[in-house]
């Protein structure tokens, strides 16, 4: 399209291409909401008893009146609105303190279990340094099992004292079926918002507890804290990332390394250089994004599904607006904000328009990149493959180490997810500008098709289900990248004086109607279960003791409680992940 000369009538057929794209997008995404919802639907009604459809969480409870304790207080709040349904309650604890002396036991037995197999395996007796720098040289055996001795009953105090006085202001609250409890979930319970506020409880293996006690302006202002530091590293990154993308070019790096030049000069070693190295640079630069951003996600949700749909949602804004859009407008902070301020410059749109062009190898060389490279690490799992040997021949002692090793975990959705609505950004924006880079596209989500199936069903062992709750999310950046393309050739169509570029204007309003009609139709059976879709019945009788027992912390588990007491009959023999049924 650079090629094609000011207001010249061939531009007819990029306009008509730019609403054959964005029709087909709008069709593929509509079809794509339908086939997720049935999954989705599918996944939900299936006859297996699912701890989480029996629960709700609870929070924001008010404070307990004068002669009553918290669990009184939940109980009879819940007897009294769902009489015939309420099984029992779990009042959730402040657990930092109990579950740091739990961890430290759980360290002390992996010590022992490795000092062990090291005595087997060697005939000596390992030692260990009980100071960090120094400190006395201890037999390790003896050592750990003195420190479990310890720990137990400090254990056992703290957990009673957990029990009984670290009570906070949120529960879970448990029904006898779980049509009972989608309802639960979707009712307001109490006149004002900031109490009792219920939604569906998570998975017992993803809640992170320690956000469980945020009352509800917490949460709040939590949220817009975090969404201003976010705010703030988008915008200051753009001065590393221009930083960055100016020390890469052949011309600044023999400038900068002057002993490189030789190196550089070399014809092979040159073309490789100035086809990837600034893709690498930008690629590794931003690997510790990823990690800040779901740190701040972990302050914010009740469960790791939900700050891995935040985390994701951050690094893709990050990402296009510091990748694709910096790169594009100006390659560095500066010439940007020149660009945007000088008085006879375009809008905006024309300024996208203006720019993308100029980039077009880079981007191509970057989705190439992530096709060739990425997806052949990913098939290969070549890095994890020598991580594991590594640790299997310097630091595994024991059968536990080995598997912990080589367990392969889940697919990291943080970041997949983002990249790939990246590179569907770049397609759609340089679908019809530069049409070269619909064939990689293709390839990248085709053979990424075929790869990721493949991990996803026999290689990753997912870590939670969320029945679908992240594509509602993916679904609106693909739209939020279709109406960047449809500004962008606005802008360009401007740019070439195209007497009819008006004619693109109602593209990214007919977008925007659509992504408004999909939430409508759409979103709430993703929000909340449909009811229609638990009324199916179970193929064996939910052992609701069970399910209760699912959700008590790992901290907690092996402590025996009275039947007045919190927890119930928790048995110390139930399973230390507390995860599943």
């Amino acid at each position: 399209m650079a090629n094609v000369e000011e207001k010249s009538p061939r531009l007819w057929a990029f306009l008509l291409a730019t609403y054959v794209v964005s029709f087909s997008t709008l069709y593929m995404l509509w079809k794509a909401y339908i086939h997720v919802s049935e999954l989705r639907s599918t996944a939900l009604s299936a006859p297996d008893v699912k701890p989480e459809q029996y629960a709700i969480l609870v929070r924001d409870i008010p404070a307990v009146l004068e002669g009553q304790t918290r669990k009184e207080q939940v109980d009879s709040y819940f007897s009294l609105l769902h009489a015939d349904t309420f099984y029992r309650s779990m009042v959730v604890t402040d657990n930092i303190e109990v579950n740091k002396i739990w961890e430290d036991l759980e360290n002390y037995r992996k010590k022992l279990a490795r000092a062990e197999a090291i005595l087997a395996a060697t005939k000596t007796r390992p030692m260990y340094k009980t100071g960090f720098l120094s400190g006395e040289k201890v037999d390790t055996i003896n050592y750990c099992i003195e420190m479990i001795r310890e720990l137990v009953p400090k254990l056992k105090i703290e957990q009673e004292n957990t029990i009984r006085e670290k009570q906070q202001s949120s529960a879970l609250i448990f029904f006898t079926n779980r049509i009972a409890a989608t309802s639960a979930a979707q009712t307001i319970h109490a006149k004002k918002v900031d109490t009792w506020t219920v939604v569906e409880a998570p998975e017992p293996r993803q809640i992170i507890w320690r956000n469980l006690k945020m009352k509800f302006y917490q949460r709040k202002l939590k949220k817009d804290i975090v969404f201003v530091i976010v705010a703030l590293t988008i915008f200051f990154y753009m001065i590393p990332i221009a930083f960055i993308s100016a020390f890469t070019t052949m011309k600044n790096l023999k400038k900068l390394l002057p002993f490189m030049k030789p190196i550089v000069d070399q014809p092979q070693v040159k073309t490789v250089l100035e086809a990837y190295l600034p893709q690498i640079a930008l690629i590794v630069f931003l690997a510790v994004i990823p990690k800040i951003l779901m740190f701040l996600s972990k302050t914010e949700g009740p469960s790791i599904s939900y700050v891995v749909r935040a985390s994701s949602g951050k690094y893709f804004y990050f990402i296009i607006l510091n990748v694709f859009i910096g790169v594009t407008i100006s390659g560095t902070l500066f010439k940007t904000i020149k660009e945007v301020v000088k008085p006879d410059t375009n809008q905006i749109w024309g300024l996208l328009g203006k720019s993308l062009p100029q980039n077009a190898t880079f981007f191509l060389t970057l989705v190439a990149l992530k096709f060739f490279i990425g997806y052949g690490l990913e098939l290969s799992r070549l890095v994890p493959l020598i991580i594991f040997h590594l640790k299997r021949k310097y630091f595994c002692k024991t059968d536990d180490e080995v598997r912990e090793a080589w367990a392969p975990g889940d697919i990291n959705y943080a970041t997949r997810v983002p990249n790939d609505l990246l590179i569907v950004t770049i397609v759609l924006c340089y679908s019809v500008i530069a049409p070269i880079i619909i064939p990689f596209g293709v390839a990248y989500f085709g053979v990424g098709w075929l790869v990721l199936r493949n991990q996803a069903l026999k290689v990753y062992v997912p870590s939670y289900e969320s029945y679908g709750r992240m594509w509602p999310h993916m679904h609106g950046r693909i739209l939020a990248a279709l109406i960047i393309y449809q500004v962008t050739m606005i802008g360009y169509f401007s740019i070439k004086k195209f007497l009819y570029s008006p004619f693109a204007i109602p593209l990214p309003i007919f977008s925007i109607i659509f992504a408004l009609m999909c939430r409508r139709k759409f979103y709430n059976s993703f929000r909340y279960t449909p009811l229609e879709v638990v009324c199916a019945k179970t193929k064996e009788t939910p052992n609701l003791e069970a399910i209760y027992k699912a959700y008590i912390p790992p901290c907690l588990s092996s402590y025996k409680f009275d039947e007045t007491q919190e927890f119930g009959h928790a048995l110390s023999a139930f399973s230390k992940t507390g995860s599943s049924v």
